[in-house]
């Protein structure tokens, strides 16, 4: 069998991955591609984008779209983001985004604690209530 070696470089750390060719290349894949996330519990389909994501949620509100795209931002491996990232979350998804999309983050964060501020100034990252609000409480349940 041969023995393949394969690096890979993110931040300042460094993992080398060293086997047999479909080893070394599973393990790459995990490294490399990004996290599926299950729609529903129960279910077998999988977030593949914010449009996606928007739909199943079904969130009303510029606070409960910012919390929905800063989920999907989380999935994806980006723990904090800026103003300018959200907004082209808001694109990718197919809604208009909000004039101040700064503003939209901070009423998300000061009025419903969806999100809260990053660790740079001017990022933004999902609280823990505002994940616990996605993951579990949307889409709302309509009032009959």
């Amino acid at each position: 069998m041969e023995r393949v070696t394969a690096t890979i470089s993110f931040d300042d750390k460094k993992i080398t991955l060293e086997g047999p060719e479909d080893f070394v290349r599973r393990e790459l894949d995990r490294f490399t591609k990004p996290p599926v996330v299950p729609a529903q519990e129960n279910a077998t389909e999988t977030i593949q984008s914010e449009r996606a994501l928007i739909e199943e949620k079904q969130p009303t509100g510029h606070h409960e779209i910012v919390a929905v795209l800063a989920f999907y931002l989380m999935e994806q491996g980006s723990a904090e983001f800026t103003p300018e990232e959200m907004r082209r979350a808001y694109i990718r998804a197919g809604i208009k985004p909000p004039k101040v999309v700064a503003q939209a983050l901070r009423d998300a964060k000061r009025h419903h604690d969806f999100v809260e501020a990053g660790t740079v100034r001017g990022t933004f990252k999902l609280s823990h209530h505002g994940e616990r609000v996605v993951r579990f409480e949307l889409p709302r349940k309509s009032k009959e």
